[in-house]
C-alpha cells in the first residue's frame, strides 16, 4: 500500500496540448495508461533479472520481499524520470502558446537540453510522439514568426524604414545551454516582437482630422514671391483652432515660439532618428520634455509665423532629413498590423480596421 501510494503520488493524469496558433492537438495519458506502462517495465525488469540469474547460476533467485522492494525503487524512478519529462513538454506547449499569443517570455524560462536518463522504451514511445509532434508544431511555429517578420519588413522598406532602424537587440545567446531547437524559435519570436515594439515610433495617423490638401512635399513656388524653393513638408488648411494630433508615440523635444518662419512649432522625437514637427499653431498643449502618444491633442491650427492663412505645415524627418509625409499617412492599416500580435496579415487588418478619417 505504501508502495502505490507513493508511485501515484508521482503520478497524475495529463492532457498534452500542441499549439501553432492555428490547430489544438491533444495526447492523453492518464494515470492508469501510465502506471500500467510502468508496471509493465518494471516486469521486463524483474524478468531480466530472474533469468540472468537462473542462467548464470542455475539457483534460485533471491527472495521474494527484497525483490518487490527492488522494483519498487525501480519503479520510483521510472515514474520521476517519466514526470520530468512530461513537465518538459508542458514547459514548452506553455512557452509555445505564450509567444504565439504576443505574450511575453523569459529568456531564463527556455527549456534546457535534456539530461534526464533514458527510459524503457515502452514507458518512453507515448512521450516521444507527444514530443516529436511538438517540435513539427515548433518549427511550424517559427517559419509562421520569419514570415511574418519578412512581410513587415518588406512594408517598412517602403517608407524607407529599415527593420534594423526600428527594431532593438540581437539574437538571444544564453547563459546556460538552451534547446537548439527551441532557442531557435526563441530567436524568431524576439526578432519581430523587437520591430513590433518599434514601429510605435513611425508617424504613422493623420495630424489633422477634417483639413484641405493645399501644397504637397518638394519644389513649389514660394507663397511671398520669392520665387522656387523646397516645401519640406506638406500643408493642410482649416479653420484656426482646428485640433492637431500627434501621428505616434515620442517625446516633445520642442514646444514653443520659432524664428526661422515656423511660428508656434511642436516637435516630436520618436526614437530611432525619427521626428515629426507641426508648424503655425495657434495654441499648445503640451510642453518641453512630456510623454504623448499617437492620437494624442498637441495643439491647434492657426497662423503664427511665416504663413498667408490658417494651416498645419506638418513635416517627417528621418535622421534631420526631410521626406514625404504622404506615405506615411497611408500607412496606418500596414504599422496596424505589424503591430497586431494574433498573426493576422495585412489585408485582414485593412478589412477590419478603424475607420479611415474622412479629408476634405
Amino acid at each position: 500500500m505504501a508502495h502505490a501510494i507513493t508511485t501515484t503520488g508521482l503520478l497524475r493524469s495529463r492532457d498534452l496540448f500542441v499549439h501553432d496558433g492555428n490547430t489544438l492537438r491533444r495526447v492523453r495519458l492518464s494515470v492508469p495508461v501510465q502506471l500500467l506502462l510502468l508496471a509493465l517495465a518494471g516486469a521486463m525488469l524483474a524478468w531480466s533479472a530472474f533469468a540472468a540469474a537462473h542462467f548464470v547460476t542455475g539457483e534460485k533467485p533471491a527472495p521474494a520481499a527484497p525483490v518487490i522492494v527492488s522494483d519498487a525503487a525501480r519503479m520510483q524512478q521510472l515514474a520521476a524520470a517519466a514526470e520530468q519529462r512530461a513537465q518538459a513538454i508542458e514547459q514548452r506547449q506553455q512557452l509555445l502558446a505564450t509567444m504565439m499569443a504576443g505574450g511575453e517570455v523569459d529568456p531564463a524560462a527556455l527549456p534546457k537540453v535534456s539530461a534526464t536518463k533514458p527510459l524503457p522504451a515502452v514507458v518512453a514511445a507515448p512521450l516521444d510522439r507527444a514530443a516529436g509532434r511538438l517540435a513539427a508544431e515548433e518549427a511550424a511555429a517559427a517559419a509562421q514568426l520569419d514570415a511574418r517578420y519578412k512581410q513587415a519588413a518588406r512594408e517598412l522598406r517602403k517608407l524607407g524604414l529599415s527593420p534594423q532602424r526600428l527594431a532593438v537587440g540581437g539574437p538571444f545567446e544564453p547563459a546556460t545551454k538552451a534547446d537548439p531547437t527551441f532557442k531557435a524559435l526563441f530567436n524568431s519570436w524576439k526578432r519581430l516582437d523587437s520591430l513590433q515594439d518599434g514601429v510605435i515610433a513611425v508617424p504613422s495617423d493623420v495630424p489633422v482630422r477634417n483639413a484641405s490638401f493645399t501644397s504637397s512635399f518638394g519644389v513649389r513656388s514660394d507663397p511671398f514671391g520669392r520665387g522656387a524653393a523646397m516645401h519640406a513638408g506638406i500643408d493642410l488648411a482649416g479653420p484656426v483652432g482646428t485640433p492637431i494630433y500627434a501621428t505616434a508615440d515620442g517625446t516633445i523635444s520642442q514646444a514653443g515660439w520659432h524664428n526661422g518662419g515656423y511660428g508656434n512649432l511642436i516637435r516630436i522625437d520618436h526614437g530611432r532618428g525619427i521626428e515629426t514637427r507641426y508648424a503655425h499653431l495657434h495654441s499648445m498643449t503640451v510642453r518641453d520634455g512630456e510623454r504623448v502618444r499617437r492620437g494624442q491633442l498637441i495643439g491647434r491650427m492657426g497662423s503664427t509665423g511665416r504663413s498667408t492663412g490658417s494651416h498645419l505645415h506638418y513635416e517627417v524627418r528621418i535622421d534631420g532629413r526631410a521626406v514625404n509625409p504622404v506615405p506615411f499617412m497611408r500607412s496606418t492599416d500596414i504599422i496596424l498590423a505589424i503591430r497586431d500580435r494574433s498573426g493576422r496579415t495585412m489585408d485582414q487588418i485593412a478589412q477590419g480596421g478603424p475607420a479611415k478619417p474622412t479629408r476634405r
